[in-house]
């Protein structure tokens, strides 16, 4: 059978949606191999890294005029894209406040399911795209297919964690738990607006003929260095309370900051593949990407935590319940990927 043009762009986009969400599955793994540091060591250099450092190199790197670029978008879209980036940031902060509350697995999969469902919806909102009746039904399917697989998947996190003896959840606090995972995912999930605002500088990036595609990275920019406040300032709060300044200095933790950047380059790469599988799938890459990314990215994670062992010992109800909220998200991504073509 032979494919359009458009249609080898769409299924291309949705191949990098994919492979950027594996990325951004797999970008905590080396957390696992720093035990001597705390949370908040490895997450301020990460935000420093990821939101900053490297996006900052990255741009400067590809694109071969960036200040020209920033300079032909109008305040206003900047600053725009400053305040999604501030929102993002802190829906990231409240959905790790949420996880002493509620559990990991319970906090992640509702902060998940806000972020597929409003980070959907919300460029529809933004752009005013129109959609014919059938595309807007396999859509909203879609999205309630999401929010059921990542919701089962949460579930049979739960179980494990109940099952190995690990689960957290504390009396009287699962109510703010959730309301911290909810709102924090709704957060989180302005990041997808960014290039609908940032259309400006896509096009003033393109003008250069950038001779890689990681000059994506631009668009991405202002939101990634506002978004890094919130991070920064609650981990550096952190280390001064908890006096933890120290542990970057212990002895056995100098292959720590490799395995930091490593995650950095995970995450941002993520990002950027994301951005250039959106562009490519068309009109409606925003509105389908975002959903395949986030239930991609809980596949994903399930898979390396298999790999890496997370579910060994875990119990039938787990193992039932996780490969029935990945089959959920595999048939969402199928219904979406109709979508979009």
């Amino acid at each position: 059978m032979n494919l359009s043009l458009t249609e080898i762009g769409i299924v291309t986009g949705f191949l990098l949606v994919l492979l950027a969400a594996v990325m951004n599955g797999a970008y905590a793994i080396p957390m696992r191999l720093m035990s001597r540091w705390k949370w908040e060591n490895i997450w301020l250099l990460w935000t420093v890294l990821s939101l900053w450092a490297i996006p900052v190199a990255m741009t400067w790197a590809a694109v071969p005029h960036p200040i020209d670029a920033f300079q032909q978008t109008p305040l206003a879209s900047l600053l725009r894209m400053g305040l999604m980036g501030l929102l993002w940031g802190a829906g990231v902060l409240l959905l790790g406040m949420s996880f002493p509350l509620v559990g990991v697995a319970v906090g992640a999969a509702v902060g998940l399911g806000c972020a597929a469902a409003m980070g959907t919806l919300l460029p529809i909102l933004y752009a005013g795209t129109s959609m014919q009746a059938s595309t807007s039904v396999l859509v909203a399917l879609g999205v309630l297919m999401v929010l059921i697989g990542v919701g089962v998947c949460g579930f049979a996190g739960r179980a494990r964690e109940q099952h190995q003896g690990t689960g957290t959840m504390i009396a009287g606090h699962s109510m703010r738990g959730f309301l911290y995972a909810g709102i924090g995912g709704t957060l989180t999930a302005a990041l997808n607006l960014a290039l609908a605002a940032g259309a400006t500088i896509t096009a003033a990036v393109a003008q250069q003929h950038p001779s890689t595609s990681a000059a994506s990275i631009a668009v991405w920019l202002p939101v990634l260095l506002a978004g890094g406040i919130p991070g920064v300032v609650y981990t550096l709060s952190l280390l001064v309370r908890n006096r933890t300044f120290g542990l970057f200095r212990a002895g056995g933790t100098a292959g720590y900051w490799p395995l930091v950047v490593m995650m950095g380059l995970l995450w941002l790469g993520s990002i950027v593949v994301y951005g250039n599988g959106v562009i490519k799938i068309g009109a409606l890459g925003l509105v389908v990407g975002w959903p395949v990314f986030m239930s991609g990215a809980v596949i994903a994670s399930a898979g390396w935590g298999s790999l890496f062992g997370e579910w060994k010992n875990s119990g039938k109800t787990a193992k039932v319940s996780m490969t029935a909220g990945v089959v959920c998200l595999m048939i969402a991504i199928t219904i979406l990927s109709r979508a979009g073509h």
